[in-house]
């Protein structure tokens, strides 16, 4: 049994652990899985052609386990840091005794990257990689939950709770969820009352999308790096994974026409909208808030979540947000300490964007 380099004769059997184990679906892969497969992991810009993904081949040539291996480029202070994100990790049963896991991830921290990722381990995964070096890091683990519509995102949970009786939970639940969130969204005194924002949005094109991340990194010391082509394939690769919803890019302009932030969410009409990322002016970023909890409202999303820049948490508390330090684990593992100290001091300009949260391989 060893760790060896993924090629692409292996996508079919990869995929199916994805499927099987990961994604508890029954029989084989579906052709969508096999052919994200290779384009996430062998076409994309992001890779061009030098695939890190690693599998764990059994003794009969059998592939028993798959980790998914993404670089990105970022920049610490100017000077380049390659990164690679891991994520996907998946392992046979017939195979876990055999730390098949360990085994991968210790051939993937011996690569070519000056910092290892991942953003999206559960609890088990992150147990296992701070045994395996890596550091969780509080900075980036502060995810956030804005309800839109109170009464509507209680039934929601409450109705995934029953089960095989959601749609009469959510039927019953309806006449007197809108009643209340109708109130609550109009209340002066209510936590959930919506402020109409005074900036105005339009359609985030993707020139814009550069220009504001290159202006508002400043006064951070690591970033994520982007050309057009590997931002437009990145866009374009989440608009074909309908399982969060439409994604919806908002750039926001004051009155004299200058912009001043920008925003990325899933809309998903009825259910939670997944906020990809946020940026802009610190100093109007409780109008940013507003104008995206405004819009999303508009476009029926009954709550937000959301990955929070340290820096922001303060603006985050005063619009009624709530904090939670569980929601998908960012480790991280160096042997630069400087990498470790920008992120770790919340010095990264940094967001779901530009891990591998955003690279789901769906169905």
């Amino acid at each position: 049994m060893s760790v060896r380099p993924f090629v692409e004769q292996d996508i079919p059997e990869a995929a199916d652990l994805y499927w099987r184990y990961l994604r508890k679906g029954e029989g084989s892969a579906p052709p969508s899985v096999l052919s994200t497969f290779q384009e996430l992991f062998f076409d994309n810009p992001l890779v061009k052609g030098d695939s890190s993904s690693l599998v764990f081949e059994g003794k009969n040539g059998k592939v028993l386990g798959f980790l998914g291996v993404v670089p990105r480029k970022m920049c610490l202070d100017g000077e380049p840091v390659r990164v690679g994100f891991g994520g996907n990790l998946v392992v046979h049963p017939e195979a876990r005794t055999s730390f098949a896991a360990a085994r991968i991830i210790s051939a993937f921290t011996a690569g070519k990257f000056d910092l290892y990722q991942s953003d999206s381990s559960n609890d088990m995964g992150r147990r296992l990689l701070d045994r395996m070096g890596f550091r969780t890091i509080p900075a980036l683990n502060i995810h956030w939950t804005r309800p839109l519509q109170p009464a509507r995102y209680a039934a929601y949970y409450a109705a995934r709770a029953a089960g095989s009786r959601a749609d009469m939970v959510s039927l019953l639940a309806k006449p007197l969820c809108s009643l209340f969130d109708m109130v609550s969204a109009k209340l002066p005194v209510s936590p959930f009352r919506l402020n109409k924002s005074p900036l105005h949005g339009a359609e985030l094109d993707l020139e814009t999308h550069l220009q504001c991340l290159a202006e508002f990194r400043r006064g951070y010391s690591l970033w994520a790096e982007y050309d057009a082509d590997s931002l437009k394939w990145l866009l374009n690769f989440m608009k074909r994974k309908p399982q969060r919803g439409t994604l919806r890019r908002i750039v926001v302009r004051d009155d004299g026409g200058n912009i001043v932030g920008w925003y990325i969410y899933y809309v998903k009409p009825g259910a939670v909208g997944e906020v990809v990322q946020i940026g802009g002016d610190p100093k109007l970023t409780k109008d940013l808030l507003d104008h995206l909890f405004y819009d999303a409202r508009e476009q029926g999303v009954i709550a937000l979540h959301g990955v929070v820049d340290l820096r922001r948490v303060p603006e985050f508390s005063e619009k009624n947000c709530v904090f939670t330090c569980r929601g998908g684990w960012a480790c991280s593992r160096s042997q630069k300490p400087e990498v470790l100290d920008a992120l770790e001091r919340g010095d990264a300009f940094l967001s779901r964007l530009d891990g591998e949260w955003c690279l789901l391989p769906g169905d």
